[in-house]
């Protein structure tokens, strides 16, 4: 099996180590593997690894000049991939020839243009998945995979004095989709005991200023930072106490594991994707659902934890969501691939006869 790979600088800075582990366990699985990605990207050790072929990056995110053009055509005729992944939205820009299976990788919705030329979708949302589908993907037609989790590696040193907190100041983390429902309304009434902490609160979606009126209600506006972009919240974790994550929105999994793997325990309601990381007291805490009074009461109890019970829990966390990486995400990327690779087989035997 022959897989093309290509991504686009940005993308990759925010997945490095996922996408790395999946490429070094299909070489393992004795897959022959290729890159192509823009001149932004740095992939290091991945040369040793396979061949890695560049384009040429432009600003205004068209790809179609003639030099890429041609290095696209050369690339596909001399490598013949059977499947190209496309991971990234320059990478989705760059125009195709035929050739083997085409699967996109989106993580949020999506104009429709960004589907074209593309045989399959994957992504490890729910919502995206719906979206996709009322777009003409059936589910015969899209992959649902275990979360990706954002690594974004800022060159410049962030610290608490750029977000205008106290450097002394204690600080707590919560992100989410930005919509109704999903679980701010509670979390901003129950942040009001932790009178002297800032938070810093990380989501996409519609309803941003719906949930800055929730922070100015509860009273803890002027302590919230609010980060635009969840892909870059990822340097703001150093500088936080814990993540308190009380969601029940479709990525919420995507949010557990990336703070675990950051280094910081987590507290969230029980439900089935939290149960799969969280053992009470050893990896992080359970908060009930809408018992305000309890919240409240479990929130003292954990700002009230010493050091040396923090970096424990902080340390099994992080042991746990190591695991998961190995376990569940690699593989369940390559036994999509594995899928994709029948169904290649299966269309190329209709076509031969």
């Amino acid at each position: 099996m022959k897989i093309l790979h290509i991504i686009d600088g940005a993308y990759f800075e925010t997945h490095t180590k996922t996408i790395s582990e999946l490429i070094l366990a299909l070489s393992d699985f004795g897959v022959e593997q290729k890159i192509y990605t823009s001149d932004v990207a740095d992939l290091g050790w991945l040369s040793n690894v396979c061949e890695i072929v560049r384009w040429k990056s432009v600003k205004s995110g068209k790809l179609k000049t003639f030099s890429n053009k041609l290095k696209t055509m050369f690339l596909l005729s001399s490598f013949r991939p059977d499947i190209m992944c496309k991971w990234g939205m320059d990478a989705r820009k760059i125009v195709w020839g035929s050739g083997g299976i085409q699967v996109s990788f989106l993580n949020e919705r999506e104009p429709l243009k960004t589907f074209e030329n593309t045989d399959y979708i994957m992504t490890n949302s729910d919502d995206v998945l719906s979206f996709v589908k009322v777009n003409g993907y059936s589910g015969a037609r899209s992959f649902l995979l275990p979360p990706f989790v954002y690594e974004y590696k800022n060159s410049k040193p962030v610290s608490k004095r750029d977000f205008f907190i106290p450097e002394k100041a204690n600080a707590i983390y919560l992100a989410s989709v930005f919509k109704r429902n999903v679980g701010f309304e509670n979390a901003f009434d129950a942040l009001a005991v932790a009178n002297d902490k800032y938070f810093f609160i990380a989501g996409n979606g519609p309803d941003r200023e719906y949930v800055e009126d929730l922070a100015l209600r509860a009273n803890v506006k002027s302590r919230s930072r609010f980060i635009p972009e969840i892909e870059r919240s990822a340097i703001v974790y150093p500088m936080v106490d814990f993540a308190f994550l009380p969601f029940e929105d479709s990525e919420n999994a995507k949010y557990i594991l990336e703070a675990m793997l950051h280094n910081r325990f987590i507290v969230a309601v029980k439900n089935s994707v939290s149960e799969e990381f969280i053992v009470e007291g050893k990896t992080g805490f359970f908060v009930p659902k809408r018992d305000m009074y309890l919240i409240k009461k479990k929130l003292k109890e954990i700002m009230a934890l010493g050091d040396d019970e923090k970096r424990k829990v902080t340390e099994n966390a992080f042991l746990i969501a190591q695991n998961y990486v190995a376990k569940k995400i690699v593989p369940g990327y390559i036994q999509m691939f594995e899928e994709l690779i029948r169904k290649y087989n299966s269309r190329r035997n209709l076509l031969n006869n």
